[in-house]
């Protein structure tokens, strides 16, 4: 099975962090409630709902970028700028079920399928990122600007996309494969039939997909390609976990 460490390197347009251990355990509380409550494997909130608005959300979080405006300051060097996350800050959680569910131990209860508390879910990655800017935002984007206001999908997938297939994850599949058939089945058939869609009717153009996820696909009929293996990948027990392009 392919891992991280196995990769190239891969990074996003911006490099971000967390500014101390109690921001992140926060923004890790938040999402695990989220996680758990709406049955999402990658939850995504927005600054404001974790720590406040407006001055609340300094202090948190930093992600740094190259000015894309003005690359070179006139003596030459780098010219860095910082993302404002008291305008528009986002906090991406990605989890996966632990090796036995509390709701696998109870088999007599069926509607606790699924993980139900913070023991059955483990963090794969947790990070914040900038909002706000010319990309989609996985938050608050209609499902039908992405083509995805259909029978069966909901903002779960939006985060699926962003998030596990997101620049920050996608290399990680493999870790969700080994107990992604432990995850809530309304999540399974969400993704399922998120990933049938976007292959079948290729509702998405691989520039928005990159507004989506900061995955650069060189073609549709490559983006296609990979979105065909992840379905096979999570769903037909495809050996080879899918690479997306550097």
């Amino acid at each position: 099975m392919t891992m991280r460490d196995e990769l190239p390197p891969r990074t996003g347009p911006w490099a971000t962090r967390f500014d101390s251990e109690e921001a992140m355990v926060q923004a890790d509380d938040a999402l695990r409630e989220a996680a758990l409550k709406n049955h999402d494997l990658s939850p995504i909130l927005p600054f404001e709902a974790v720590y406040g608005e407006g001055e609340g959300c300094l202090g948190k979080a930093t992600a740094i970028t190259i000015d894309p405006r003005r690359p070179y300051n006139a003596d030459g060097e780098i010219n860095y700028v910082y993302a404002d996350f008291s305008t528009r800050g986002l906090l991406y959680g990605v989890y996966r079920p632990a090796e036995e569910t509390e709701g696998m131990a109870d088999e007599g209860a069926a509607d606790q399928d699924g993980p139900t508390d913070d023991a059955d879910l483990w963090n794969t990655t947790l990070y914040p990122y900038p909002g706000g800017y010319e990309e989609f935002d996985p938050v608050t984007v209609p499902l039908a600007d992405l083509g995805l206001d259909v029978p069966g999908v909901d903002r779960r997938f939006v985060h699926f996309c962003a998030g596990i297939l997101g620049v920050e994850a996608v290399d990680d599949l493999g870790m969700l494969r080994q107990t992604f058939d432990l995850a809530w089945p309304d999540y399974q058939d969400t993704i399922r039939a998120g990933l049938k869609h976007l292959v079948a009717n290729q509702p998405m153009t691989v520039d928005q997909w990159f507004d989506l996820t900061y995955v650069q696909f060189p073609g549709q009929r490559e983006l296609r390609a990979y979105l065909a293996q992840v379905y096979a990948y999570l769903f037909e027990d495809f050996d080879a976990m899918p690479v997306a392009p550097q």
